[in-house]
């Protein structure tokens, strides 16, 4: 027995038990250095041992080429429903959208650190755009150009932009 539960069934002795008090101690004692050992060499050990990864064990998709087919996935079925019965284009801005998003990785050329350094920088750039809407939505608003239900509308949608934007950039 480990942790609460070995104090559990410690406090769970009848008080008339010869040497209760002592049980107790040592039952807190024993969590007391089990976690305070543990925890503070757990860290020390698995640096130590440095256990090699598997590399069969790895899948063959990093991040990147994952989110590349993600994107590629979600441009088909935009490009299925973007049309209508006759083949006209119903929706061009989703159409270019998914497209640019879907080519957005391909020119890529550098390697893994240089692609993060340039993905952190370009939501840099989202997020200090929403700062900036956010800012005008408080000016409209502050003048009475907009009302309450507007502004927290707007808000909520630049709330989702953010999210989104420090999510993907890690």
């Amino acid at each position: 027995m480990r942790g609460v539960v070995t104090l559990a069934v410690a406090f769970s002795l009848p008080e008339t038990m010869p040497q209760r008090d002592l049980m107790l101690v040592t039952a807190f004692t024993v969590i007391l250095v089990t976690v305070l050992v543990q925890g503070t060499s757990l860290g020390w050990i698995i640096n130590r041992a440095r256990p090699a990864e598997d590399a069969a064990a790895l899948p063959p998709l990093d991040l990147h080429a994952a989110e590349h087919a993600m994107f590629r996935a979600q441009l088909l079925e935009v490009e299925r429903e973007a049309h209508d019965a006759d083949g006209e284009v119903i929706h061009p801005q989703l159409l270019r959208r998914y497209r640019t998003r879907a080519t957005a990785g391909e020119a890529f050329d550098g390697t893994a650190e240089e692609r993060n350094e340039a993905i952190a920088r370009h939501f840099d750039v989202i997020v200090a755009a929403v700062q900036a809407g956010r800012a005008e939505l408080v000016r409209l608003h502050r003048a009475g150009q907009i009302d309450d239900e507007t502004l927290h509308d707007l808000e909520q949608d630049l709330d989702l932009e953010e999210l989104g934007a420090v999510a993907a950039k890690g």
